[in-house]
């Protein structure tokens, strides 16, 4: 049964993949994203906070804590993407616009194409990977599906709105079955990694990278919530395809996957908190 789960993983997590980048672009019009494209300083902050200051973080604890290399591998993965689709579940439970929350995540994915081939192989010593490889994987299965999206919202919009409930609904069920899978199919290696300290590493740094996507939009609160949210939710999607692609221990994607899904549990968290706090702030105007 565990082989049987382990290999339909590799089957699902395309299917999670294609289906949450395509829902993207059936949903958001580029000209609400385009709006907020325009706030270049809140975009270079988190061009910064996604891309040197959170990665810093995990190379510099992965530099003092000694974890075996496939454990390392799977946080370096975890740390490097970002612009997950998520992003857009988490916006909306805090209460703030899903155009901002899509535009962040737009231009964090684009970034993370060119950006995870290139560094990787630098901060994974020892590890050989094929970033030609992975950028092709990252823009047949994540750019391609939300432009594909995106057009035919455009073209099409009548048959794009019955589509577009589908393709949600067959995303939300491949996430689910590919946690399930990955939870059972991958037990032992649960069990091995949970004495680690591993996870730990994981939550503080979703913890860290949350507080530097946070300054980035000091003084606006909207921008500083939808900025930690969007910082500190990396960018799983990527991290399975190279994790799948790129390496035979299965421990990097077993260590990928619970990061995320205690990093996604975390911000679910945290985000309910934002929404009361807006609450609030709304009240007392």
């Amino acid at each position: 049964m565990f082989q049987f789960l382990r290999t339909s993983v590799q089957y699902i997590a395309p299917v999670f993949v294609i289906c949450t980048m395509l829902n993207v672009g059936l949903t958001q019009k580029p000209s609400a994203i385009a709006g907020h494209l325009k706030n270049w300083p809140f975009v270079l902050k988190m061009l910064a906070a996604n891309f040197i200051f959170a990665p810093l973080v995990m190379i510099g604890t992965l530099y003092l804590v000694p974890f075996d290399p496939a454990l390392k591998a799977g946080l370096m993965i975890f740390c490097l993407g970002a612009g997950a689709p998520f992003l857009i579940k988490l916006t909306q439970t805090a209460e703030h616009d899903l155009a901002l929350g899509a535009a962040v995540m737009m231009v964090l994915m684009v970034v993370t194409v060119p950006y995870v081939p290139l560094v990787l192989p630098l901060v994974l010593s020892g590890v050989s990977v094929n970033p030609m490889a992975i950028a092709r994987a990252l823009l047949l299965q994540m750019l391609l599906p939300i432009g594909v999206g995106m057009l035919a919202a455009a073209l099409l919009p009548g048959l794009s709105k019955k589509l577009q409930p589908l393709v949600g609904g067959l995303g939300n069920i491949a996430m689910y079955a590919m946690v399930v899978a990955t939870l059972v199919g991958y037990f032992p290696n649960l069990l091995q990694i949970i004495g680690t300290g591993a996870f730990l590493v994981g939550l503080l740094f979703v913890a860290a990278a949350f507080g530097f996507g946070y300054l980035a939009g000091f003084g606006k609160d909207q921008l500083e919530d939808v900025g930690g949210l969007g910082t500190a939710q990396r960018n799983t999607a990527a991290g399975v395809i190279i994790a799948i692609q790129n390496f035979s221990d299965p421990n990097v994607f077993v260590m990928l996957t619970l990061a995320n899904i205690l990093g996604i549990v975390m911000l679910l968290i945290v985000a309910r908190f934002l929404s009361r706090d807006n609450k609030v702030k709304v009240e007392t105007l």
